[in-house]
């Protein structure tokens, strides 16, 4: 089994084609950065430690940060007052910024990836979305809007989230996709954008992250990937990141979570909310009727516990079909996840 293998792409090193088939990435032809270290992510490494893992009977849960991102403190919910100022002063900026060029014309990645071959992003039954306007505050900042330029040049559009300062998680077909050219040449990444403004600034990467599942097989179940942000541009530890956990089956099934993302067939860069009940849990993937759309590939779906005011992700959103569904975060995709977040802290 080689589906949880790792690859990255870093087209800042195109000279810096090195073999790397002993420690289990792909070899020169995956253009990689010859002066990164990697960790041995041989396949029989791989098992032995989720093997080890397994014997633990609890949760494996990375956590976030999200809560002294501002100072400290929290502002009450009261109808009718703007938190866009409160949360950005002296941190963020309210200007305006202007729309990329041929905004109306690009698509998301998912339906250019997937085409009609499997579900797309649906809205099952009613659609009930609701669009976020405090994008300011946590947790909604740390969900960013991704402006993909592909590998064949093609211009599409989908969501990440932060795990660390510099490491934001997507969709595996936002970042490699075999029928856009193979790795994406670059991505922006808009933490917390709402229509023209994009509060916390941009940051641009060539850098990516993905699993051998997705980039040889192409299997949906391994459909993920991440973006290693520039050390210049750390936007996490300003708008902060969210946490991520390996949960049992038992736990995950019935589980209300929630969704939020950037879906293509709403408002220019505006973010929106949906929730509901995990119904099916299967070994690599999680599936609900929380109600997506093109766009918002590559969103987190979270647990949230109110009386710890603590988020985990347990799946990355990326196809759907009704139901929705996301690559679950199991124990092996955990640790993975883990050390891309210690790429980017």
């Amino acid at each position: 089994m080689t589906s949880d293998f790792e690859e990255d792409r870093n087209s800042n090193a195109r000279s810096a084609k090195k073999s790397r088939k002993s420690s289990g990435c792909e070899d020169g032809s995956t253009e990689t950065d010859s002066d990164q270290s990697y960790e041995d992510t041989s396949e029989e490494n791989l098992l032995d430690a989720a093997e080890a893992a397994l014997e633990d009977e609890q949760p494996l849960i990375e956590h976030g940060f999200d809560l002294s991102t501002h100072g400290g403190g929290s502002l009450e919910n009261v109808p009718g007052f703007d938190l866009t100022g409160p949360m950005i002063d002296g941190i963020g900026t309210t200007e305006e910024s202007a729309l990329p060029v041929d905004w109306d014309a690009m698509r998301d990645a998912a339906h250019v990836h997937y085409g009609g071959e499997i579900g797309a992003e649906s809205i099952c039954g009613p659609d009930d979305r609701v669009q976020i306007n405090t994008v300011t505050a946590p947790p909604w900042r740390m969900i960013a809007k991704l402006l993909i330029t592909a590998g064949d040049g093609g211009q599409y559009v989908g969501t990440g989230w932060f795990i660390s300062p510099r490491t934001v998680m997507t969709a595996g077909h936002c970042v490699f996709s075999n029928r856009s050219g193979g790795w994406a040449k670059s991505i922006q990444v808009i933490p917390g954008m709402n229509g023209r403004h994009r509060p916390f600034g941009t940051a641009s990467s060539s850098t990516f992250r993905s699993v051998r599942g997705w980039t040889e097989k192409g299997d949906p179940e391994f459909d993920y990937g991440s973006i290693i942000l520039p050390k210049s541009q750390p936007l996490g530890s300003t708008v902060g990141y969210f946490g991520f956990a390996a949960l049992e089956s038992d736990r995950l099934k019935n589980l209300l979570v929630n969704n939020a993302g950037y879906p293509a067939d709403k408002g220019v860069g505006t973010q929106w909310y949906n929730a509901g009940r995990i119904t099916n849990v299967r070994k690599n993937r999680i599936e609900y009727m929380i109600d997506t759309f093109g766009g918002n590939s590559g969103g987190p779906v979270w647990k949230y516990s109110r009386q710890d005011n603590a988020r985990q992700v347990v799946g990355i959103h990326n196809y759907g079909g009704c139901d929705n569904k996301a690559s679950r975060i199991t124990r092996e995709t955990h640790n993975i996840m883990a050390r891309w977040k210690s790429e980017g802290m």
